[in-house]
């Protein structure tokens, strides 16, 4: 027995030896690839087996081509330290990786760069060869990281996006045409209208990302209670079915119940429960509503949908997400809104 898993260890190793032709960069490339592509199609699990494979070879090839570059860089910097072209290139990248991560926009982020920089400053001033090699291949690793993340995210979003246009097949139409006029916001296209209070501001879908426009339908447009973060609830997202497409309420809960388990699978949102309040804001042919846990802001929120009927036959689908308040159907800001929504003919009264 002893001798038989020598002789596979020693076949093992010849093996390894033979597909890495003796290269540690190439051992450390396909340990990488081992390793991060059972990961990469756990986290996509929750889509088609065509969009994980997809997505799972983009992530792999995108992850080894950022490996090899910073194991290239490091091998490069440990033979020639300070080489200012070297640190130049790297000291952009690393940059350039918080950046799209959206560090800068939190105050952390900010103070965390700062001392960053400071450190790698003080470092190579004193010239300690040990500690700049090192802080240089950490910074890479970390960038790797954060660029193979936001690389995958971005994969997944535009999937996401696609998995749902894809789903119902119709002529959309131009929905950049609401018209304001004060605090009232108007349709022509859709025939309804709406007003908002101070608290609350409008978002055309041109000025919405690929993820503010992902769900069943063809967006509308947005409503939010942040001026520059369209993400930041309570919101409403509003999406158009045309007359002709066969969707009710029982659609509609199968669809955002959809969108929240891609929430869930992205650990962005946890402990999902439905429940059913009857929504009595603004008449509608079905509502649906689901308490969750979020995770990126630690607290219980809510979730749902109302389904409204234009009086041309169009439906419109009111993805809402907000605080949880308890003993109510709506936090006041939505229910104002809610009930504030007319629809018909353009006239004085829908202003």
């Amino acid at each position: 027995m002893s001798q038989f898993i020598d002789n596979l260890l020693n076949q093992a190793r010849e093996f390894l030896h033979k597909i890495t032709k003796g290269s540690q960069t190439y051992l450390l490339l396909y340990t990488y690839a081992l390793i991060a592509l059972p990961f990469f199609v756990f986290h996509e699990w929750h889509l088609p087996a065509h969009y994980i494979a997809a997505l799972a070879v983009f992530a792999l090839i995108t992850g080894l081509l950022l490996t090899y570059g910073t194991l290239y860089a490091i091998q490069e910097y440990w033979n020639n330290p300070y080489h200012p072209l070297i640190e130049i290139i790297v000291g952009v990248i690393f940059l350039f990786s918080l950046w799209l991560s959206e560090v800068f926009h939190f105050r952390a982020g900010k103070v965390f760069f700062f001392f960053i920089a400071v450190f790698l400053l003080l470092i190579r001033t004193l010239k300690i060869d040990f500690y700049a090699k090192l802080c240089l291949a950490a910074i890479l690793i970390m960038a790797n990281g954060l660029l193979s993340f936001r690389a995958l995210q971005g994969m997944e979003i535009l999937s996401s996006y696609i998995l749902f246009k894809n789903k119902f097949d119709f002529e959309e139409l131009d929905l950049n045409s609401w018209k304001q006029n004060g605090d009232s916001y108007w349709n022509e296209n859709l025939k309804i209208g709406f007003k908002l209070t101070e608290e609350f501001s409008f978002y055309q879908p041109k000025d919405l990302s690929l993820e503010q426009k992902t769900g069943a339908g063809q967006i509308a447009g947005l409503i939010a209670s942040s001026d520059i973060d369209p993400n930041q609830y309570p919101f409403i997202r509003m999406f158009y079915f045309p007359s002709y497409i066969p969707f009710d309420k029982s659609l509609a809960a199968k669809e955002v119940g959809e969108y929240l388990k891609i929430q869930v699978s992205r650990q962005e949102i946890e402990d999902v429960q439905e429940i059913s309040p009857e929504e009595k804001a603004l008449p509608n042919i079905g509502s649906g509503y689901w308490t969750f846990y979020d995770s990126l802001r630690p607290r219980y929120a809510k979730t749902g949908f109302v389904l409204l009927e234009t009086p041309t036959g169009d439906k419109i689908l009111m993805h809402i997400t907000e605080n949880l308040e308890k003993g109510k159907t709506h936090e006041p800001g939505i229910e104002s809104v809610l009930s504030s929504f007319r629809f018909g003919d353009f006239t004085e009264g829908n202003e």
